[in-house]
């Protein structure tokens, strides 16, 4: 395959290297001899600046039956720029920027780096025939990538909203933990938002402290229940502050708020991911399926599914030298964080509901392994799992014992 790759390459005859930035970029032109052609022209991110660049191309004669275009995979800002480019027949890599971050280090013992510098080596990478990926057109897919990975923030920000609730709560009322099966699901967030503390709680009336729970759906709870509350609100330690209850009611307030945002956000992933395979797979829900689909793209692009799990940086490390081999291979963590946290996810999941996954983790668990490792370890597999199921757009069989 890289051999394929590079004769495919040899018959270019202009490489093209641009270092992307978020205002301007940098374009450089090295010819099939390794010539300079061109090196450091800058030109805006906007539509002025595109078409100045391939006045440029043009004068050097680079059009886009001869030449390659090499970038850094580096998030939204060559994306407008890629498609320009390949609107106008252009050929387009992306390559990882560790790797010709490594590749220009090793060229010299001196510590230069500049955009024109950057460019040129991105051109002398594609020059040279080193790993890159041919760019596909998908923009459907760094659409989802762009909503899951907004879906994930808005549940950071919940869960820190959480725990400064309940640093309030430590104070106003430490007894409150507990009571509810979520502190803050709507019964509970019904009372907080209402008295705020042990205090003022203690002095309402019972009839109001069950209505108020059950107003937020408890319905199985009792006058009793709500006689309990107001007993723990009169014996609670706490101390009453009244900027700590209007903070813990805006903090509810944003709690609220962002989960309705993540119920729209749900629905808008589950209309992009629509019946994709990849949600047969145990413990691989809507949110985990959008956020990995979205990171990986078009799973073509790996050779095989460890090329796939050394994306994610799941891949175990290799430290050897000479007759020394290392006792311990930890997850490599080179690749994308997100992928990794949707797999590690999907993985916890499905441990608990794949019989194969539920009896490998409990295998690594009785080798002594800790949770985490052994989970880590089911990603592994479970990786397989989803690369085949993409690859052959199949629904998962899952095993017969």
């Amino acid at each position: 395959m890289a051999m394929q790759v590079s004769r495919e390459r040899s018959k270019t005859v202009h490489h093209i290297g641009i270092d992307l930035a978020k205002r301007k970029h940098s374009a450089s032109v090295v010819g099939g001899d390794g010539e300079r052609i061109l090196r450091g022209f800058e030109f805006a991110n906007d539509a002025e600046g595109f078409a100045s660049l391939l006045e440029k191309l043009a004068s050097v004669g680079a059009g886009c039956d001869d030449s390659g275009v090499c970038l850094e995979a580096t998030g939204h800002y060559g994306r407008n720029l890629i498609a320009f480019l390949e609107g106008h027949g252009y050929e387009v890599f992306e390559v990882n920027p560790l790797l010709t971050s490594n590749g220009r280090k090793a060229t010299s013992v001196r510590k230069v780096k500049n955009d024109a510098i950057d460019a040129e080596a991105l051109a002398l990478w594609l020059l040279a025939g080193n790993p890159t990926r041919r760019r596909r057109s998908k923009s459907e897919s760094d659409d989802l990538r762009s909503l899951a990975r907004s879906r994930t923030s808005l549940s950071h920000i919940v869960g820190d909203c959480k725990r400064r609730a309940h640093a309030i709560l430590d104070v106003v009322f430490p007894e409150f933990h507990g009571f509810f099966a979520d502190d803050f699901g709507k019964s509970a967030s019904a009372v907080l938002r209402r008295w705020g503390s042990a205090e003022a709680l203690a002095k309402a009336r019972v009839d109001s402290v069950e209505k108020a729970i059950r107003s937020g759906g408890g319905r199985r709870f009792t006058r009793a229940d709500a006689e309990r509350l107001k007993e723990l609100a009169r014996s609670s330690v706490g101390q009453p502050s009244a900027p700590l209850s209007f903070q813990l009611r805006q903090l509810l307030d944003q709690i609220e708020f962002t989960r309705s945002q993540m119920k729209e956000l749900d629905a808008e992933l589950e209309k992009l991911v629509g019946d994709s395979p990849i949600t047969t797979v145990p413990g691989v829900g809507i949110v985990c399926a959008a956020g990995i689909l979205g990171e990986i793209g078009d799973v073509s692009r790996f050779e095989d599914a460890s090329k796939m799990l050394a994306f994610a940086g799941c891949d175990p490390s290799v430290f050897e030298s000479g007759e020394f081999v290392g006792a311990q291979a930890r997850m490599s963590k080179r690749g994308s964080p997100f992928l990794r946290w949707y797999l590690w996810l999907a993985a916890d999941r499905a441990r608990m509901y794949d019989p194969a996954l539920r009896a490998y983790y409990e295998k690594k668990r009785a080798e002594g392994k800790c949770h985490k490792v052994a989970v880590s370890a089911v990603v592994r597999k479970l990786c397989n799992i989803i690369f085949a199921v993409l690859r052959d757009d199949r629904p998962y069989a899952c095993p017969v014992n």
